[in-house]
Formats: C-alpha cells, structure tokens, sequence
C-alpha cells in the first residue's frame, strides 16, 4: 500500500501527552499508596515520613496536572484540525459506530482517520477531561477537610453537602482512579493494536508528530484493507511506469 507522511500531531500536543503520562502514572502510584499505606518500621516519625513525602508529591503532581490541563484545552483552539474535539461534525455517530464494530471484529474495515478516531475522542472526552474535573474538584475538597483556612476549603468546601459526606467524595476520587487505570489498559492495546494492522506510526506519531497515511485517501473515508487497495496500488504504479515510459520514448526520438 502506497503512503504517505504527514504531519499530525503538533509539539505542544506531545509535549502535553507524555507530561500528562507522567503525571497519571506518579498520581496514581502516590494516591493508591496514601489511600492504604504500607506501614514500615515503628519509631521516630522523623525518621520514617514516607506518607509525608507521598502526599507532598501527589500535591505537586497534581497541581502540574491541573496546569497540563489547562494548557491542553487552550491549545484545543489555536491548535490545529486534530488537537480539536468536535463531535456535532456530520458523521460522527456513524463513524463511532463502524469503529466499534471494527474493535469488537464485527468487520475487517474501519473508518480512516488521520488524528484520533471518534471512539478515542470519546474515550478522552469523559475519562481524561470528565474523569480529570472529577478528580481535581474531590480532590480540593478532600485537601479542604485537611485544611479549613485553606482556598480550597473555602472555594471548594461549600460542594461536600451535595456529594453526602467525605467518605463518598473520598470512593469517588479512588473509583474514579480505577477508571484511569483501565484506561491505560486499553489505551496501550488499542494504539499498538493499530499501529500493528494499519502500519501508520501510531506510536513513533507521538514522538515525531507523523503518522503515514494512506495516498489518495481523506479523513473520514473507509481504510480497506483488502482487494481494492490492491487495485488502488497497482492503477497508481502502472500510471506511473506509463508517464515513465513516455519520458523515455520522448527522449528516444529526441535523441533521433
């Protein structure tokens, strides 16, 4: 299959893709640990504050994340075509569909996009900017418990009554922790699934921001992997080695 390199994916959208791997993965580590700690040895708590250090990074960690965040959605309008999520475009439940189809191999085709495909929009929609306000707004009030003089007790504390009690704010934010998990999960399957069947850089695109897509073929459009690209393939090359021989037969009787 012919194809061709382009240019996707814009610094900015990696740099904030790998800072916010990074933060999810240390968030994570960090707040699983500080929901059930394993204690160590008994003695001076001077000696032994790595509960402490857990929490002083998983503040730091957030807070990083919640200004990753901010960047990202400033950047989902001065960026380009793809750092953006629009889901009111014509065909986008369609296209949602003939993906999920393709994913539960219902079919051997699915819908060619150049950025993301309309089910991984999704999927970021409500687990990574949804999952994420969720995330930060249990979090400030669960910090404001801790710290009444704080602004988060004062901006944020005011929510508590609506969500019943600390204990239901506290499972909120570590269910809501589980969710990211999974989503890692099938993040990593899903891109190297791609990547593996499509043959077009899914995984170095994040690095270098190129992807190679297919030529002749536009967003939106199904990627068939069968005969027809076959067709496709072979129409462009022998158009190719006619122009070829014509140049050739030109120069010959140029030449007489």
């Amino acid at each position: 299959m012919l194809k061709q390199s382009k240019y996707i994916w814009e610094l900015p959208v990696r740099i904030y893709h790998w800072l916010n791997a990074i933060l999810i993965v240390v968030l994570l580590i960090t707040g699983f640990y500080i929901g059930r700690p394993v204690f160590g040895h008994v003695g001076e708590p001077t000696n032994y504050f790595l509960m402490g250090w857990m929490i002083l990074i998983h503040r730091y960690a957030a807070w990083l994340f919640i200004a990753n965040m901010i960047f990202r959605f400033y950047w989902a309008f001065v960026g380009n075509e793809y750092a953006r999520f629009r889901p009111w475009r014509r065909g986008f439940a369609k296209d949602g569909l003939e993906t999920l189809k393709y994913y539960l191999f219902f079919k051997k085709e699915h819908t060619l996009e150049h950025g993301h495909n309309v089910l991984a929009q999704l999927s970021y929609f409500f687990i990574i900017w949804i999952g994420s306000t969720i995330m930060i707004i249990t979090g400030f009030i669960l910090q404001g418990e801790m710290h009444p003089d704080s602004f988060q007790a004062q901006y944020f504390g005011w929510l508590l009554p609506y969500f019943g009690n600390s204990i239901l704010v506290r499972s909120l934010h570590h269910y809501v922790a589980w969710a990211f998990v999974w989503f890692i999960i099938a993040h990593l399957y899903l891109v190297i699934r791609q990547d593996i069947l499509d043959e077009d850089g899914t995984i170095s695109a994040i690095i270098s921001g190129y992807k190679f897509i297919p030529v002749n073929y536009e967003p939106h459009s199904p990627a068939k992997h069968n005969i027809e690209m076959d067709i496709q393939e072979e129409q462009v090359l022998e158009q190719k080695k006619s122009e070829d021989n014509k140049s050739v037969k030109h120069f010959n009787e140029k030449k007489l």
